[in-house]
């Protein structure tokens, strides 16, 4: 069930509980994973409860500063000690079955009836789980001896420093089911390939083809190239000429995608903008003079007019974007964190999908959309909205349409008729590069 050395990927690496089962021993007990932001446990007691497979990790911040990872078992049966997300009354972790309590750092403080038990070692506590911070998230790894996180990371810490991720906040988190294989539905937001097929209604309004793919050591990323950051264009594809499309209504559509933060006033921005007409009058009199200023705003691109007042808006909320050329500012950095969270990063805000097995099924994942913005925007500690059924939620035209294609696609690799995954070297090189680092989880120690 290996990649093979020409590239193709076994489709049982999606459909069988043999490989399911692999991972589940070989992967996720070994790599570093996001278990939740800062701003979700912000006082000393809060708590939120993250699973992999049938392993349920407790974080719960202990002090202003420090955050602890337990595994979720009281000592005495097992049972786990909590649910969800919430905050210990009187700083202790009690357990609901026979009131076993620990401290928050998960010292066994507390036995009812202790003199029954005998001799009990005296340091018994909660087994810790290794966690570590960085951007805003909590990371966890059940494996003591895996590298620090700083390294798992590299270069990504390097390349996402200008968009400060520690400094924007959770502003709304949806969870659902899909179901498909975490991997498919990974693969389905890590390349811009199927663009084209899945979503044709957006090709007058994107330049889907004028991407740029990079595999790192265990991480990827992909983002539009320079020349198309700095133009209203719609896709090749379509083979329209300038005089056949409307930068205008191209720059709307671009904003209407960036996440909805400034969603208002970039509309306004964008109608003020279309309106402008240059005000250097048509006549000029002889008596002026030469060197008067003229106001020459719509000899400047439409979108870098635009991308000027973004910066404008952006800094007005708290935004730092000194590290940003302006045609940056309207363009996502679309990051795979291996193994399970990939999303579009741009300054100031961040749609990250965070995906995981769920539970033994190979059949189904977990799909957690967390969108981020500046702290100014956060008006309330968001709610986790949960949708067993993903039908139960109108997602918007593009995320339905995405959705739509994973039943098809878990159920399409079950044919006989199909024998594995045949990708397009360039433009879904993030897909077989993730596969081939799986790889070397699983089969390292063969």
């Amino acid at each position: 069930m290996r990649v093979h050395p020409d590239g193709l990927v076994p489709k049982e690496r999606y459909t069988t509980a043999a490989f399911h089962g692999l991972e589940m021993a070989r992967l996720w007990p070994r790599v570093w994973q996001v278990a939740c932001r800062e701003e979700e446990i912000p006082e000393p007691g809060d708590y939120v409860t993250y699973e992999i497979g049938d392993q349920s990790i407790l974080l719960v911040r202990i002090g202003p500063d420090e955050i602890a990872a337990h595994h979720n078992a009281c000592l005495h049966r097992g049972t786990r000690l909590a649910t969800g997300a919430g905050s210990f009354d009187k700083a202790t972790i009690t357990c609901r079955y026979h009131a076993w309590c620990y401290a928050l750092d998960g010292a066994l403080i507390d036995i009812v009836d202790r003199d029954d038990f005998g001799d009990l070692p005296p340091d018994l506590c909660l087994q810790r789980v290794r966690s570590d911070r960085w951007g805003g998230f909590v990371w966890i790894n059940l494996d003591g001896q895996a590298a620090p996180l700083e390294e798992f990371l590299d270069p990504l810490p390097t390349l996402l420093a200008p968009y400060h991720l520690d400094r924007l906040r959770l502003l709304a988190y949806r969870s659902t089911i899909l179901p498909a294989n975490w991997k498919s539905v990974v693969d389905a937001f890590n390349e811009g390939y199927h663009v084209q097929g899945t979503h044709p209604q957006i090709l007058p309004w994107t330049d889907d083809v004028s991407l740029a793919y990079e595999q790192f050591g265990t991480h990827a990323h992909y983002g539009r190239l320079a020349d198309a950051r700095r133009q209203l264009r719609p896709s090749p594809r379509l083979g329209l000429t300038e005089d056949q499309y409307d930068e205008g209504d191209i720059l709307a559509n671009l904003v209407a995608g960036l996440g909805g933060l400034f969603h208002l006033e970039e509309q306004a921005i964008v109608e003020e903008l279309r309106s402008e007409t240059t005000d250097t009058p048509t006549d000029t009199p002889t008596d002026t003079p030469t060197d008067t200023p003229t106001d020459t705003r719509t000899d400047t691109p439409l979108l870098a007019r635009y991308q000027a007042r973004r910066r404008t808006l952006l800094e007005a909320a708290g935004v730092d974007t000194s590290a940003f050329e302006d045609d940056e500012l309207t363009s996502a950095e679309d990051v795979y964190w291996f193994p399970n969270m990939v999303g579009p990063v741009y300054p100031g805000s961040a749609i990250l999908f965070r995906i995981r097995p769920n539970q033994n099924d190979p059949d189904s994942a977990i799909k957690d959309t967390w969108i981020l913005g500046p702290a100014s925007a956060q008006k309330r500690r968001p709610k986790k909205r949960f949708y067993p059924d993903w039908t139960e939620r109108d997602w918007g035209e593009i995320t339905n349409q995405d959705y739509a294609n994973m039943a098809e696609v878990q159920a399409g690799m079950k044919s006989a008729g199909f024998t594995g995954l045949r990708l397009n070297p360039r433009q879904e090189g993030n897909l077989l590069h993730m596969h081939r680092v799986i790889d070397r989880y699983l089969f390292s120690a063969e």
